[in-house]
């Protein structure tokens, strides 16, 4: 692995440095506008010789249709249309409402997981236990005032900085990982925060070890000492730290999953530009007057009102010039993109192009073409069952844990047209499209009660409790 000796804990994976830029991009994307207007150039090129002024300006009248967030959020609603049904042991049932010790239910915290892999494609859980000093006997609920209790903590991908495989007892494991985190700066009340802290997490002699870095004065310094965490009075033997890609648990780096919608938006945003920009300055008939030369006995020129014109040259002669076809092009070029979007978000849910098929091959073919948000489900049940599992031995369970997220997104019999219609509405913003249009076609297809409303099946869904053993 390459490494860039000056910059110490600062050091980037080569693989952070080349996907860097692409998980920004996704993430702008899904901030929407405000975001995008500022990066400026970088998705908005200027016109040749455009003045600053002019620049601010168009780029200011130009709309972001945010179709990315509104994607995402769809797919979302998918994955957790359905309570995702978990087990618990009764060591961990006391912090399922707060799993990171800021007050994120357990729920919400996979919600903001799957999020991530849904955006750049990669997330990291920490799990993590302050030490008890050695010297202090605690209750459990003296113990958990202090904070020393389990918490899981999410990295986003852009947080990840550097990670290292090795060999350790004939298995192929973590042996390295850097997090950039962010510190307060300045006064409590008007304190600010930088990522200038650098957590590195590694395996010495076997021993699964916590190091502090800041960086200061072009230097790394260690924040007090190393820090070998324990479980059940014992040094752990493995880092506790579960990477989430769109395919794996691995540190292997995945293609975000929405790049080419992203791009497309981005491409969307560029041509409104264009067309704002058109609109802008033809927008309004531009009044021509020619074969006459204004004298002095001629009055001003009106345009619109109960007042006439009178021009002294009998040869002259007055029309409007204004844009015929109303940009045509530039319009079925931006519905064009909108088509094209719906289509490349309903890739999550199909793959395949639609063609006459019989019913059978039809229920076949929807299943495989859901694999990559089933394949995503999968991976983030997965991640967090791991993750709990880490979390329940810290906290003194012993029963298996288990974390399901639904994976029944969408009726087997949609057609390519309905996915595509239905990824469109989303993407038009449309109230409720991501829930209502799912439950009126899985009605129709009978896969749902058609006695029983919407708002009564979302009501039954919200006072669902996932099973917890005791």
């Amino acid at each position: 692995m390459n490494m860039e000796k000056d910059k110490g804990v600062r050091t980037q994976h080569p693989d952070y440095i080349e996907n860097s830029p692409l998980w920004k991009k996704c993430n702008d994307a899904a901030e929407g506008e405000h975001v995008i207007h500022a990066a400026g150039e970088t998705y908005l090129p200027r016109l040749a010789e455009e003045l600053d002024a002019d620049y601010e300006a168009r780029k200011a009248r130009t709309p972001f249709f945010n179709a990315t967030w509104r994607t995402i959020s769809g797919l979302k609603g998918m994955l957790f249309r359905k309570a995702p049904a978990y087990e618990l042991a009764a060591a961990v049932k006391a912090y399922a409402d707060d799993i990171d010790l800021a007050g994120t239910p357990l729920d919400m915290f996979a919600q903001e997981i799957s999020e991530e892999v849904l955006k750049p494609g990669r997330v990291g859980i920490l799990v993590d236990r302050p030490p008890i000093p050695s010297d202090q006997v605690l209750t459990v609920a003296q113990a958990e005032r202090l904070g020393l209790r389990p918490t899981m903590q999410k990295y986003e991908a852009s947080s990840i900085i550097n990670w290292k495989y090795g060999r350790v007892n004939n298995a192929y494991v973590l042996v390295m990982v850097v997090l950039a985190e962010s510190s307060a700066v300045g006064e409590e009340e008007f304190a600010h925060t930088t990522e200038d802290r650098y957590r590195v997490l590694d395996l010495v002699d076997g021993k699964y070890r916590q190091r502090l870095f800041m960086h200061e004065d072009g230097k790394d310094v260690q924040i007090d000492g190393d820090i070998f965490p324990q479980m059940n009075g014992k040094p752990l033997p493995y880092i506790p730290f579960i990477f989430l890609g769109v395919n794996d648990l691995s540190a292997n780096i995945d293609t975000p999953p929405l790049l080419d919608l992203v791009c497309m938006n981005i491409h969307h945003y560029q041509v409104s530009a264009d067309f704002e920009h058109g609109c802008h300055y033809s927008g309004l008939p531009t009044l021509f007057i020619t074969g006459h030369r204004a004298g002095e006995e001629d009055d001003k020129i009106y345009i619109g009102g109960p007042t006439a014109n009178v021009l002294s040259d009998p040869q002259a002669q007055a029309f409007y010039a204004e844009v015929e076809g109303h940009f045509e092009a530039l319009q079925k070029n931006l519905e064009s993109k909108k088509g094209e979007m719906a289509v490349l978000g309903a890739r999550m849910l199909e793959n395949q192009k639609a063609a006459v098929e019989s019913h059978e091959t039809l229920s076949h073919r929807t299943q495989g073409e859901q694999s990559q948000l089933a394949a995503m489900a999968a991976v983030i049940s997965m991640g967090l069952e791991k993750a709990l599992g880490i979390f329940s031995e810290w906290a003194g369970g012993v029963d298996t844990v288990e974390y399901k997220l639904n994976t029944d997104f969408i009726p087997n019999s949609m057609s390519s047209q309905d996915l595509t219609a239905l990824v469109a509405a989303w993407q038009s913003g449309m109230p409720g499209a991501s829930d209502q249009n799912v439950y009126r076609l899985m009605q129709e297809r009978e896969m749902a009660d058609p006695l029983i409303t919407f708002e009564e099946e979302q009501e039954r869904i919200s006072t669902r409790t996932p099973q917890l053993m005791v």
